[in-house]
């Protein structure tokens, strides 16, 4: 009783440890790696035109020559895109300290009305309290600026545990009010609706995780800002531009710093180092086409992890090992597909990681645990096949009687740990042996089992005056009496009678005995009547031989004559025979052994696939 509740204890700790690391999201970095993968395989998605990134690349910081740049310069930059439509242009920058060129920066800000600012709040950390907190302000532009802006949002982002920047608070708290993302604002300036009222799809944390369109250089359309404004200033001059300006008509237009050695790079899942301007980007794209990545909740993934490892439990305990590891590449090999199809088509994020862990975990466990049920049932087995073979040894004579008018020799093989022959050498006196060989249907403990039961009944019913085939009729009625009906037995017994040198014999269902007189060729010994005791009861016919010096018997089990070799060709009657006959001058010990060491000679290195049991004769 103490045993099975420390089991079950044990059980429901294992189950309970392996539905918390799908809780708390114990390989959470794993499953992020997931994530960039799915990324990194998904077809390309739409990407919008309203929007192009223009960058302060290491072109422009050749071509402008200095760094950080006069301000005048973004000044003209307001100018030469408000001059050609632009819808709005969106600063990465910040404009935090006086610098030169303010005012020329103000003016053009002014002038323009879509200039949008960025902001940076310094958040809180994540209590469980939904929409994100802030505690103050850790970067902002000029007040000046800020005023002359059309409007201003903050541009936070969020590291997972591995460091990449996959999410962005779409409001924060702060001071009672609620303010939202840049990427947020301007999405809905640009759409003219109160995005605050439409249903985004956030993670547990109210974060928006931000749907990647591509790699930096695929995504959107790139322009340099030192481009810009040598096409603005040749367009003043009269000349010919480095590009047409009016490709930023209508244009939501991002700018943002690339260049090597600036700080607004991040790691994402689709590149080591990504612009934080693509981020605004990737959002305001979401929003246009409402394609949003959507994580699974816990609850969902639990009730996945729950359903695969049934499954897979299921499959593994029932199985075989190898069918239960193609099951389990199966089912492992739909539930991914599954996964990235709903990725792919619905944005919808579900654990792959740790489902799959768990199931090939539990796949080994349940493999092992099999293996170990299946040692310890061979164990068992083991020692039950002693037993049985301690059993079945008793009831086969340990030594032959001597009996000086033949010379007697026997053996017994088994193809398993027991068998089913059987074999008997009974001295009633000195004029009378009884000499009984036979075959029970089948191997292992049961034919072992039947084999005692048959022996020992077959004492009990051979006697000196009694002839064979009244012998065989009386042990198949004891046997279709007594024991079930799909067990039987072959039985070929024979009675010597030396004082008058003739051998009486009677068959049931048995192989028949070879008999050999001297110098003469060797004949099968059979009767007209006799089916395999156990089957059904009819009538057992006998028969007798005279026999003289020199005459040979071979007992024999088909074990010998349906050995079968590599070619699969049987060993047979007609060899068995041949081989007595040639070395017939042998005593019945050394006929005994040549028999065996044929048969073995024959197999090669196959092994018996039936018992072997053989008894020589040889009249002296």
């Amino acid at each position: 009783m103490y045993q099975k509740i420390l089991y079950i204890l044990t059980l429901a700790t294992a189950v309970v440890l392996l539905l918390c690391g799908s809780w708390f999201h114990a390989f959470e970095k794993n499953e992020l790696d997931t994530l960039d993968l799915r990324f990194h395989l998904r077809p390309t998605i739409a990407r919008t035109d309203k929007v192009v990134i223009i960058e302060i690349d290491n072109n422009t910081i050749k071509k402008i020559g200095q760094f950080p740049f006069h301000r005048g310069y973004h000044a003209k930059l307001i100018d030469a895109l408000s001059g050609a439509g632009a819808r709005a242009v969106v600063f990465d920058i910040f404009f935090s300290e006086p610098q030169k060129g303010d005012a020329d920066l103000l003016a053009a800000m002014r002038a323009a009305g879509n200039v949008y600012l960025p902001y940076v709040f310094e958040l809180a950390p994540y209590e469980g309290r939904g929409m994100a907190h802030a505690v103050k302000y850790s970067a902002q532009n000029l007040p000046e600026l800020t005023s002359a802006a059309k409007a201003t949002g903050y541009i936070n982002v969020i590291a997972d545990a591995d460091g990449k920047f996959r999410r962005v608070p779409p409001y924060v708290q702060y001071e009672g009010r609620k303010y939202p993302a840049m990427a947020l604002l301007l999405s809905s300036d640009y759409l003219a609706t109160d995005l605050s009222h439409q249903k985004i799809p956030l993670d547990e944390n109210a974060n928006l995780i931000i749907n990647f369109a591509g790699k930096w250089v695929d995504a959107y359309q790139h322009y340099s800002f030192g481009d810009i404004l040598q096409s603005y200033e040749a367009l003043s001059k009269g000349k010919k531009p480095v590009l047409d300006l009016n490709i930023f008509k209508d244009k939501v237009c991002l700018v943002g710093y690339t260049a090597d050695g600036t700080t607004d790079l991040h790691p994402s899942p689709l590149e080591p180092l990504y612009p934080s301007i693509g981020i605004h980007a990737d959002i305001f794209n979401s929003i246009l086409y409402k394609k949003f990545i959507t994580q699974a909740s816990r609850g969902i993934n639990l009730v996945i992890l729950i359903g695969l490892s049934l499954l897979i439990l299921a499959s593994s305990l029932k199985a075989a090992p190898l069918q239960a590891f193609g099951l389990l590449v199966e089912i492992n090999a739909v539930f991914l597909l599954v996964s990235v199809t709903f990725f792919n088509r619905l944005g919808v994020w579900v654990d792959v990681f740790y489902p799959l862990l768990v199931t090939t975990l539990l796949y080994l466990f349940c493999t092992l645990y099999r293996s170990i049920l299946h040692f310890k049932e061979r164990i068992t087995l083991e020692s039950e096949l002693k037993i049985a073979k301690q059993i079945q040894e008793s009831f086969v004579p340990k030594a032959l009687p001597e009996v000086n008018e033949i010379d007697i020799a026997a053996t017994m093989l088994t193809a398993r740990e027991v068998g089913g022959d059987l074999y008997d050498v009974i001295k009633f006196d000195n004029n009378k042996v009884g000499i009984m060989i036979g075959d029970v249907m089948g191997k292992g403990i049961p034919a072992s089992l039947f084999m005692a039961m048959a022996a020992t009944s077959f004492k009990f019913f051979a006697k000196p005056e009694i002839l064979p085939n009244q012998t065989l009729l009386d042990l198949n009625e004891k046997i279709i009496r007594e024991t079930p009906s799909d067990r039987f037995v072959t039985l070929y017994y024979s009675l010597f009678d030396f004082k008058n040198r003739v051998m009486f014999y009677a068959n049931g269902g048995h192989l028949p005995v070879l008999y050999l007189a001297r110098g003469e060729k060797a004949l099968s010994l059979d009767v007209d009547d006799g089916l395999p005791l156990g089957m059904m009861k009819g009538p057992y016919s006998g028969r007798e031989i005279k026999f003289d010096r020199g005459d040979i018997f071979i007992y024999y089990t088909d074990g010998i004559i349906e050995a079968k070799n590599a070619r699969s060709e049987m060993y047979g009657v007609l060899r068995l025979s041949a081989f007595v006959e040639m070395n017939r001058s042998l005593t019945a010990k050394e006929l005994r052994d040549g028999v065996v060491n044929d048969v073995m000679k024959f197999l090669g290195k196959q092994k018996p696939q039936d018992d072997i049991t053989l008894i020589t004769i040889k009249v002296v």
